[in-house]
């Protein structure tokens, strides 16, 4: 399991069997959001707590436990709370700004694909990656 904190920029890493700390990870900033999918080798963490950064996305590496990324919008923006699609395919991004967006990123290549544009877009969460327990995401 892995959850980032709300105070400080760090990830930690724990194991469920033994509940010990197997890494912390630091980061860009404090963060709220962290999502993941059986279907991809990384995990998406957002700085939304950072003043600094809460316009990065890092990219985490699941087998290395290495930040292998970044996704950025613009300095002052805020870039937060990534969900998946069903198949993994693609990570959904929250660009939460009144002239924000829907920022689709490829989860293989994390290349941005498109912007769809959204007043504020907050809350979208995927039911069937809740309802069926997808690995890396909230239940």
């Amino acid at each position: 399991m892995a959850s980032p904190n709300l105070n400080e920029g760090v990830v930690t890493v724990i194991d469920l069997e033994t509940y010990e700390n197997v890494k912390e990870i630091k980061t860009l900033g404090p963060g709220f959001f962290m999502r993941s999918h059986e279907n991809s080798r990384y995990a998406f963490t957002d700085s939304m707590m950072s003043k600094e950064n809460k316009h990065v996305l890092q990219v985490i590496d699941k087998q290395s436990l290495e930040v292998v990324g970044q996704i950025k919008a613009k300095p002052g923006q805020t870039l937060a709370h990534v969900e998946f699609t069903r198949d993994g395919r693609y990570a959904l991004a929250s660009l939460w700004e009144d002239d924000g967006a829907l920022v689709v990123i490829d989860a293989q290549t994390l290349e941005e694909v498109k912007r769809i544009p959204a007043k504020k877009p907050v809350g979208k969460y995927n039911v069937w990656n809740k309802i069926s327990r997808s690995e890396g995401t909230s239940h």
